[in-house]
This record gives C-alpha cells, structure tokens and sequence, in this order.
C-alpha cells in the first residue's frame, strides 16, 4: 500500500514538473526584437520568435545575416538558454527574461557580447 502511494506521489511530481516546465517555456512565446552588441562591432538587430509546439519550445531568429533556426531551447525559471548556428559558427546564448524584456550574453569560443531584447507588443 506504501509503494502504490509513494508511486503516485512520484508520477504526480513529474506531471507537475512537466506543466511548470511548459508553463516556463510560454512566459517567452512571441516575437520579440533583440539587440546583439560585440566589443568590436557595432550592434546587430534581430527578430526572434518562440512558440511552444507539442510541448517542445522552438524558435528563429531573423537578421542582417539572414534567418536561422534556434537550437536547444531550454527556460528554466526566468531563464532562457540555447544556440544559434551563423554561417557554420554555433553561438551560444543566455538571457534572463524579466516581464516583457530579456537581457543576457551570447558567445562562440572566447569571444562573447550582450544580448538586450523587448517583446513586440501583440498589437
């Protein structure tokens, strides 16, 4: 009778990670502007858009260097991580979402820079 209960308990904690966890991932469903800044160039401009489909979070990006598929999106909690491939180059990123802005940093090897973006009002 024990065990029945404490499996229960178990499938009923991984249900609840799993609706906690879409529920992360919608926090940044939509289209939002980014902004990348380098220490050697000057800012890039972005349009990023995430949706959460079959319970999996997935996303593009759309800039000067043409339009590309995120990969390994992951929230958790506030924060948002994954990579992006550029012209044969994965860049890394990770930004803490904070209502309707996101701010954080992206890299690719040793070099890195920030990432600010805003959510396009859905007006």
């Amino acid at each position: 009778m024990k065990r029945t209960a404490a499996v229960a308990w178990v499938a009923g904690l991984i249900l609840l990670a799993g609706v906690l966890a879409i529920a992360a991932s919608s926090a940044i469903e939509g289209r939002w502007k980014w902004t990348t800044e380098t220490p050697d160039s000057g800012p890039t401009e972005w349009t990023a858009i995430f949706k959460v489909q079959d319970g999996k979070l997935t996303g593009t990006a759309e800039g000067e260097p043409g339009q590309f598929e995120f990969k390994n999106l992951k929230m958790n909690g506030a924060i948002l991580t994954g990579g992006i491939e550029v012209e044969g180059d994965t860049y890394t990123f990770e930004v803490k979402l904070t209502g309707n802005t996101l701010e954080g940093t992206w890299k690719l090897d040793s070099m890195s820079g920030s990432i600010k973006g805003v959510r396009e009002s859905s007006e």
